[in-house]
């Protein structure tokens, strides 16, 4: 490669990753502060509003039967429409929804404001992720999508004290208005100045620059313009199955997000111990994350990252099974690598689905991936619980079944090896005429 022809490639990387992906990141970061901040303002709501355990549940879950009514519709209004004015659209929605939380003064005001909330925000990821597809060619998705991913350990480590000075300072109601009018203010500013549905639409690139990225597409056999359809999406059987497997690993890595603070707190008893050593496994939980995006883009083989990334998340949380309380750092290590096992997996796994989903199920399916999936996010905590009732109150079986789940999520994705290299093949068959 020429070094005429090396510098637009080198610009165009540059500002791909230095603008479109720190403004995706930042605006799901305030995404999922908005949706678990509930969880710092549940003691002052139970105070208030004298809310039981069973309302103060049903306020905190009535957010994802929201979430699941966008997804689909999320991933196809960004394909078909435009993913800017449709993000935009929806940033003020749920701007809207999360400041009305805190202006209300009933149980019904409070789970109708959190399940708008979780309507508005529903239609957000799939559009994002729908707009990474757009920018980012396949060999470079996996460390895009893993980025993007680190909207999880970088919320993890700012809600807590964010949510804690204003509670602090104010109240409940304050930390809801400040924390939902984040996107409003700042966001939406971000996303209208830097985000362009395609390419050639950003002026901040130049037309070399704009070339290379599409032609990048266009050798690895994708429309620049994909025109999906829902039918597509719902007949698709490998969309199905990668929604089984999005399913297994949100529900382990939900139920371990929601027992980690549990079971670190009986091994190291203060809540401020507890909170200090909980920031650990959100920091190599981001570093993993990115390092196993890079290694599948640099040295392909997604399958087998994804593959050994679950299996030694199923090992790490069952053999944590075996470790009591009493062990404490043997149990912030289980924790520290269980976590960074758990979502690890996530840069390839999404980049694999761009490459075998089909072209007309890729928008809507990549939301109806996404809004299956989190149907883990039920199941995990409430089977999570159930199982340590049985064990007195112990972690033993929750974690044994974690990494249970973990195994089977690995084992499903073996199979994907054999479709990506089909995929492969079937794109270096289909250029070979263009190079003789």
């Amino acid at each position: 490669m020429t070094e005429r022809t090396e510098q637009p490639r080198r610009f165009a990387d540059m500002k791909r990753w230095t603008y479109i992906l720190p403004v995706i990141v930042f605006i799901y970061v305030i995404c999922y502060i908005d949706r678990t901040n509930i969880s710092f303002a549940l003691p002052h709501l139970k105070t208030d509003m004298h809310l039981s355990g069973a309302q103060q549940g049903f306020a905190s879950g009535v957010f994802f039967w929201g979430y699941l009514l966008l997804q689909i519709p999320g991933g196809y209004m960004a394909e078909r429409w435009s993913a800017k004015r449709w993000v935009a659209i929806l940033m003020v929605l749920w701007s809207v929804a999360a400041m009305a939380s805190g202006l209300t003064h009933t149980f019904g005001q409070l789970v109708l404001a959190r399940f708008l909330l979780g309507v508005a925000e529903g239609g957000v990821q799939p559009a994002l992720m729908t707009s990474i597809r757009s920018w980012f060619p396949f060999a470079e998705r996996s460390r895009a999508y893993a980025i993007f991913k680190l909207y999880t350990p970088i919320a993890a480590v700012v809600a807590a004290p964010f949510s804690g000075i204003i509670l602090t300072v104010a109240d409940w109601r304050w930390m809801f208005i400040i924390q939902g009018g984040a996107p409003l203010v700042i966001g939406l500013i971000a996303w209208l100045a830097v985000m362009r549905d395609t390419p050639a639409k950003a002026r901040w690139l130049s037309d070399n620059e704009r070339d290379h990225i599409e032609r990048a597409r266009i050798e690895e056999g994708e429309p620049l313009q994909h025109r999906g359809t829902f039918k597509a999406a719902f007949t698709s059987s490998i969309v199905w199955y990668f929604a089984l497997i999005y399913t297994l690993t949100q529900m382990g890595l939900l139920g371990l997000t929601l027992w980690m603070p549990s079971v670190l707190k009986k091994a190291f008893h203060t809540d401020l111990q507890v909170g200090l050593v909980a920031m650990l496994p959100q920091v190599v939980a981001a570093i993993a994350i990115v390092m196993v995006g890079r290694s599948a883009d640099r040295r392909g083989h997604h399958v087998a990252h994804m593959s050994l990334v679950l299996a030694a998340g199923a090992v790490i949380m069952a053999g944590a099974s075996v470790v009591s309380a009493e062990q404490k750092w043997l149990v912030l290590t289980a924790m520290i690598l269980g976590t960074a096992a758990s979502i690890a997996w996530y840069g390839p796994f999404w980049a694999s689905i761009t490459k075998l989903v089909p072209v007309a199920a890729a928008g809507a399916g990549m939301g109806l991936i996404n809004g299956v999936g989190n149907l883990g996010s039920f199941i995990g905590p409430y089977v999570g619980g159930w199982l340590s009732d049985l064990d007195n109150g112990g972690y033993t079986l929750t974690q044994a079944f974690f990494g249970l789940v973990f195994a089977v999520a690995a084992l499903l994705v073996l199979p994907l090896r054999k479709r990506l290299r089909d995929a492969a093949r079937h794109e270096a068959a289909r250029t070979e005429p263009s190079t003789l």
